[in-house]
């Protein structure tokens, strides 16, 4: 796991995938849309699993914890992504049917120091793991290899009450909401 990388603005703004660049942006500061697709994952104590990760280098944006998950290709189902997703950030292999139906579809814009901002939307399910689950890197991409801080279980009223960053903008109020007393 990476310790020593910030992505501080250098004045260089972050490469964007084609696929990622906005259909119709909503302005010139309007770089980036991306979907994604994540699985809050659940331990038998109710913990949440998180991955605190830089944002990509040139957002100049602190470090943030989110859940598994990552963006959905071109030709992907939501739920075919989440699958992959968890598979290659965690190394834990489910049946799509084990995610169940989609919980929350969450949109969010997050601003970058530049001024420029990405929009998106987050697409979660829910999974509950036995106390056997075991963190697997193997599958991890040079990007999270670089990204990466460190993963840990939380209790979700220690982690909104820790002043942590999580992500996207709009989650730590769905979890205030929807988790309250894990």
């Amino acid at each position: 796991m990476s310790s020593d990388y910030f992505p501080s603005f250098d004045g260089n703004l972050p490469k964007v995938k084609k696929h990622h660049r906005p259909a119709k942006p909503e302005s010139p500061l309007h770089l980036k849309h991306r979907e994604t697709a994540r699985i809050f994952l659940l331990n038998q104590a109710g913990e949440l699993f998180l991955i605190k990760t830089h944002w990509d280098p040139g957002t100049g944006l602190p470090p943030r914890w989110l859940t598994p998950g990552g963006g959905v290709d071109p030709g992907e189902t939501i739920i075919d992504a989440a699958v992959r997703e968890l598979f290659e950030e965690t190394g834990h292999k489910v049946h799509p049917k084990a995610l169940g139906e989609l919980e929350l579809s969450l949109p969010f814009k997050m601003e970058w120091v530049s001024g420029h901002y990405e929009t998106g939307i987050a697409h979660f399910y829910r999974l509950v793991v036995s106390d056997d689950f075991k963190m697997d890197e193997t599958n991890w991409t040079t990007d999270e290899r670089r990204d990466v801080i460190e993963y840990r279980w939380w209790n979700i009223s220690d982690l909104l009450q820790s002043g942590e960053i999580v992500g996207p903008p709009g989650l730590a109020e769905y979890l205030e909401n929807h988790f309250s007393g894990r």
